[in-house]
């Protein structure tokens, strides 16, 4: 018995496909042109706010004597921290719109960072149980963990498979 024999698409089925590809690329693009446009404005806009923090505390220090600017003071290291969560992020989706992937050590970069400010903010508040500072360090510590296999067995970075 011979090979069967395959329909061949006709010149109108190739083209059709290639214009819905094309149509998609295109589209892809516009929006991820955009998003960066959005994600600039919004860490822009981050480290505006600490800035504006930055100046609250400021005056505060200058004008008051009893509380020290202790409340701004707790906001501009959540806004600090908030600072490197969003560029995280961004560089994440900056090595997706270069590459068209998603890299799950990015992803875990990401989500240690974020698990680390929470830590942080609730550390310096000194108002976390404890149960819930021992869970967040478990976290990190899985994330960590995670984060040096997929540095170790990356296809891309040489590692083992």
């Amino acid at each position: 018995m011979g090979k069967p024999q395959g329909r061949v698409p006709s010149r109108g089925t190739q083209l059709l496909k290639h214009w819905i590809f094309t149509l998609y690329d295109r589209a892809l693009d516009v929006i991820v042109i955009g998003l960066v446009f959005v994600m600039l404005v919004l860490l822009v806009l981050s480290f505006a706010d600490v800035l504006f923090n930055l100046k609250a505390m400021i005056v505060t220090l200058v004008t008051a004597t009893d509380t020290g600017g202790e409340t701004e003071f707790h906001a501009l290291i959540g806004n600090v921290l908030d600072v490197f969560v969003v560029m995280e992020l961004f560089n994440t989706f900056m090595g997706y719109v270069r590459t068209r992937h998603v890299r799950l050590s990015a992803l875990l970069d990401v989500t240690i960072v974020f698990a680390l400010r929470e830590m942080l903010i609730k550390l310096y508040d000194k108002q976390a149980p404890l149960e819930m500072l021992v869970g967040l360090a478990g976290i990190i510590l899985v994330l960590v963990v995670a984060r040096t296999l997929t540095a170790r067995y990356s296809p891309v970075g040489g590692g083992r498979h």
